[in-house]
């Protein structure tokens, strides 16, 4: 009771923030214990679709709002000619369900394909690896 009591809370802070225009962004939240950074993104955008902002919305806060927060944004941030950017290929559409943000191809990093194989792949050797 108390845990759900705890993401109620949550969920009205965030959408509170959001309404007011507060910028909100993804994290990694890579400090954290038990956090494998780009893990705790997957885990944020379902429950911030749950807060009442909009697929849109959530995927701007790890793509647009990350560039405008730095003073970046003719840097990166989003997709146009002389931009930086690596790039998620997913599987379905994130608008329609932003759990499809889970279902992945692949991804392209600083200009290299990786196939979700790979990526797979190496994610087994790292939990094979820390698992002794």
């Amino acid at each position: 009771q108390d845990a759900q009591r705890f993401i109620e809370v949550r969920r009205r802070l965030i959408r509170a923030l959001h309404d007011a225009g507060a910028g909100l962004l993804l994290g990694s939240d890579a400090p954290q214990f038990f956090n494998v950074p780009g893990f705790s993104m997957q885990h944020e955008l379902p429950m911030m679709v749950a807060a009442g902002l909009t697929p849109y919305q959530t995927l701007e806060m790890g793509t647009r709002n990350p560039a405008v927060f730095f003073g970046a944004q003719n840097e990166f941030g989003t997709i146009e000619v002389g931009r930086s950017a690596d790039l998620v290929l997913l599987e379905d559409n994130p608008l329609q369900d932003i759990r499809n943000f889970e279902r992945r191809a692949g991804v392209m990093v600083r200009g290299r394909w990786l196939p979700q194989s790979e990526i797979q792949q190496r994610l087994d050797a790292v939990a094979a690896a820390v698992a002794g």
